[in-house]
């Protein structure tokens, strides 16, 4: 789940947050039975890493659910802080992490349910009670909706007709491309149906975030969702929904479907990493012995699972190159996004101008947090700034297990 999932718009998302609680607090027919990364755990309490009025990072004291239930004032204070993190988003060092646990019960040894557990946000399934998928049903899915309400109104457009949904989101798009192109556009086609894959690849010795496995960055074609036709000539709109952004999600473990082996398990767990997987690494400013020892830790004891697990690196001069190379490679050129926020729609054009400026790093840091902010998840995050976004990428397990499959990151325009 995200944070977008529980607040938007100024304000709570359905009610969402009561539902959690009442989960966590297993009242009103509700148990404390959560869907993970992991499996099904129970919720023991959680802390929050907002930042403050003076731009600092402040991490709240443990909210404990057992102190927590029949109190109504710790409850409120709980969600205040609970909703605060929603609303600035999970940027930077914002986090909220839980505390979890495998549930009892006969035959359950207490070995298993005494591990404490550390879980962010993410590591928790969007199950129905929070608007996710209904087993044997269909998963409505707001970005999803957006997207296809907004192609059957620019083809309604198109097509000589009033636009039933977001005719003031289609009048800003068309008023953009006439004022660009001088012509309106006359044909609309939905693409978003193709889900082409960008896959990582190799670009000379760097790692690139490629087009349906080009190394190219005009990827106007291929990550386009909605094609619009003005003056004859293909306009490219990339649909974006939500404060959140996803800039890449890739496969890590093996190196089937066009996917790099970065990480293979069995590599891992020998304490060998590949040399794409180092070079990966250096990118970042990752020291390849506390990533190994991230995971090799996980679950073991109660502190965090390196030393001085939140670490500032000064990238090398070919680290920043090749980091500055991968962004360029995410944001691509010659296509237009259509990001709508929830309340606002921001439309412009993405440019090998605007490219170039998007990649281009405040500094030449990157913040390592191993284990997550917290320092005792499975995973690696990796925090950094360009003139146009902040990032947050992270390389962590997202089928199960522990050892790493996926590297993804998100994105939040300045």
């Amino acid at each position: 789940m995200k944070a977008g999932d529980f607040f938007r718009n100024g304000g709570r998302y359905l009610d969402r947050m009561d539902t959690f609680f009442d989960k966590a607090l297993g009242r009103n027919g509700k148990e404390n039975r959560f869907l993970t990364d992991i499996g099904i755990v129970e919720v023991a309490g959680f802390t929050v890493t907002t930042r403050n009025a003076a731009k600092n990072y402040v991490t709240s004291p443990f909210q404990d659910f057992r102190d927590i239930k029949g109190n109504s004032g710790k409850e409120n204070s709980a969600k205040m802080l609970f909703d605060l993190v929603c609303r600035q988003g999970l940027r930077g060092k914002n986090n909220i992490e839980f505390t979890c646990n495998f549930p009892g019960g006969k035959g359950v040894s207490r070995r298993v349910t005494s591990v404490d557990l550390y879980l962010d946000l993410e590591d928790f399934a969007k199950t129905s009670e929070f608007g996710g998928q209904i087993k044997g049903g269909k998963k409505i899915n707001m970005g999803n909706q957006y997207e296809d309400d907004l192609t059957q109104s620019l083809i309604d457009y198109c097509s000589g007709q009033t636009p039933k949904k977001y005719s003031e989101h289609v009048n800003q798009i068309v008023s953009a491309l006439t004022e660009k192109y001088g012509s309106a556009p006359t044909k609309a086609i939905g693409e978003g149906g193709k889900n082409q894959k960008r896959p990582l690849a190799k670009k000379g010795n760097n790692i690139i975030i490629s087009a349906g496995g080009a190394t190219t960055n005009n990827i106007g074609s291929t990550l386009t969702d909605i094609t619009l036709e003005v003056d004859g000539k293909p306009v490219y709109i990339s649909v974006k929904f939500g404060s959140t952004l996803s800039f890449f999600n890739c496969g890590i473990r093996s190196s089937g479907k066009g996917n790099l082996a970065l990480f293979p398990e069995a590599k891992l767990k020998a304490g060998e990493i590949p040399d794409d997987g180092r070079d990966y690494l250096e990118m970042f400013g990752i020291d390849q012995q506390k990533f190994l020892d991230v995971f090799a830790n996980y679950g073991k004891g109660t502190g965090t699972t390196v030393e001085n697990h939140i670490e500032r690196t000064t990238l090398s001069p070919g680290g920043k190159k090749a980091l500055q190379d991968m962004i360029k490679s995410g944001v691509g050129y010659g296509y237009w996004m259509c990001h709508y926020t929830g309340s606002d729609l921001n439309f412009y054009e993405i440019d090998q101008n605007y490219m170039n400026k998007a990649a281009t790093l405040v500094g030449n840091s990157v913040e390592i947090n191993y284990g997550g902010a917290g320092g005792r998840g499975k995973r690696i995050d990796m925090i950094f700034e360009t003139q146009s976004y902040e990032f947050k990428f992270n390389i962590r397990n997202k089928q199960g297990g522990v050892y790493p499959t996926h590297t993804n990151g998100d994105y939040y325009k300045k």
